[in-house]
């Protein structure tokens, strides 16, 4: 399971939505950005620790992270 959470300009985050393989998590991210109508021209991605990938999209201070973990996890997730 993939958990996506987008990170505001604040440092606050928040999840946005699960999907079960990782072009879903991609979707999410996209879905989110047209909803808010944000044009990214870049993705650049990395991973920051085993099982956690950051999503840069060009807007310097928000991000999104990919979270990997395992569906029995989920339901003690927060």
């Amino acid at each position: 399971m993939f958990i996506v959470i987008f990170e505001n300009s604040w440092g606050q985050r928040r999840e946005i939505g699960s999907a079960p393989i990782i072009s879903g998590a991609y979707t999410i991210i996209s879905d989110f950005l047209k909803k808010y109508n944000y044009k990214s021209y870049y993705w650049n991605i990395s991973e920051v620790e085993p099982g956690l990938t950051r999503v840069d999209v060009g807007s310097w201070s928000e991000f999104f992270y990919i979270k990997y973990i395992l569906e029995e996890e989920r339901r003690n997730y927060a």
